[in-house]
């Protein structure tokens, strides 16, 4: 088995074809965090991004997206994406562990690396929950289902609709704004949305905006950056911009004008995003992780993803494992030392 790591935008027409067909052949669902276009568009505005071509007699058997941090391998995207992992020819014998030695990594922390994908000998692991919508079945049928499991909420959120019809103006869906309005006030929104919240604010670094404005202007059918506007009259009020594949949207960056909030109108446009999603083919919407209260009201099912730590095959990778045994020896000692200054405090 042969590795190269090159930068995503080293990729040739060849390359990026054949992960395409990877991800194609391996059945299920296109997340678009997995796609060369995403790694190239992270390429574009992070140095560290790196994908491991991996190949077996001549033949391309699978890619490895990553950023590096040091020697240390992260999610391409790190602290932005919503799913990671290999993308494998069905045949493929990759020993992740080795894979990382020979690209000169010692180790591999994922947080959001697809079920299924789990390798053998990960440690410090944690399951996470990622709730989803499916519209395999179309928009109508989606909500029937929800209307029987949520009628009473379904009905509020409606009502709140036809109230910000009624105070403010009839309301217009733009599923693909060109407008760079929309995306100022979106980046905006959630710059404010951060600092209440005591949040790193992603908007305020410029790479993570050329990210945004790379995907909005990629068009790319595999990672597309859609970017969705909901305007009551004249009035935006609420926006939204997440990568597409052709099958899968991720629900990413959202957001809305605090001055409508009584209105609810991030929900109203998840809504229409949803019917207008069904409507072009996707069948499945990834709400992303994290607990909020309308995704358990939306949701239809779940993604598993899960986070932790590989460390490479080899001499490097010691001190990695080093530092892991003193925090575990050192662990009972500090838990030791606190219960009996508690205990003294009593």
């Amino acid at each position: 088995m042969q590795y190269t790591a090159v930068r995503p935008g080293e990729l040739g027409p060849a390359e990026i074809g054949r992960w395409t067909g990877l991800r194609a052949a391996a059945g299920g669902l296109r997340n678009p965090f997995l796609s060369a276009e995403f790694a190239r568009e992270v390429g574009a505005v992070r140095p560290g991004a790196r994908v491991a071509v991996l190949e077996d007699g001549g033949r391309i058997v699978g890619f490895f997206a990553h950023e590096r941090d040091g020697k240390v391998a992260r999610p391409m995207g790190s602290g932005l994406a919503d799913a990671e992992g290999l993308v494998l020819a069905p045949d493929a014998d990759v020993d992740p562990r080795e894979m990382l030695r020979r690209c000169g990594l010692v180790g591999w922390d994922f947080d959001c690396l697809t079920d299924g994908h789990l390798p053998a000998g990960a440690y410090r692991t944690r399951r996470e929950v990622s709730p989803v919508i499916d519209l395999a079945d179309g928009y109508d049928p989606y909500l029937a289902r929800l209307r029987e499991r949520s009628k009473k909420w379904l009905a509020s959120t409606f009502r709140k609709q036809r109230k910000l019809e009624r105070e403010v103006g009839p309301l217009r869906f733009v599923h693909s704004s060109e407008d760079p309005a929309v995306l100022r006030a979106l980046m905006g929104w959630k710059s404010a949305q951060y600092a209440a919240m005591g949040e790193w604010d992603r908007f305020a670094d410029p790479r993570i905006v050329s990210l945004a404005e790379g995907l909005v202007r990629s068009g790319a059918p595999e990672c597309t950056g859609v970017l969705s506007a909901l305007y009551a009259g004249d009035d935006l009020v609420a926006a939204h911009l997440g990568p597409a594949s052709g099958s899968v949207l991720s629900w990413w960056f959202p957001g809305y004008d605090a001055d409508f909030g009584r209105y609810s109108p991030g929900i109203l446009l998840l809504f229409h995003l949803a019917e207008e999603a069904a409507r072009r083919g996707v069948v499945s919407l990834d709400l992303g992780r994290g607990h909020h209260d309308y995704k358990d009201a939306m949701r239809t099912g779940e993604l598993i993803v899960h986070a932790g730590s590989l460390d490479a095959a080899s001499v490097g990778a010691l001190p990695r494992r080093a530092r892991r045994a003193v925090r575990a020896g050192l662990k009972p000692l500090v838990t030791a030392a606190r219960n009996r200054s508690a205990a003294a405090a009593r």
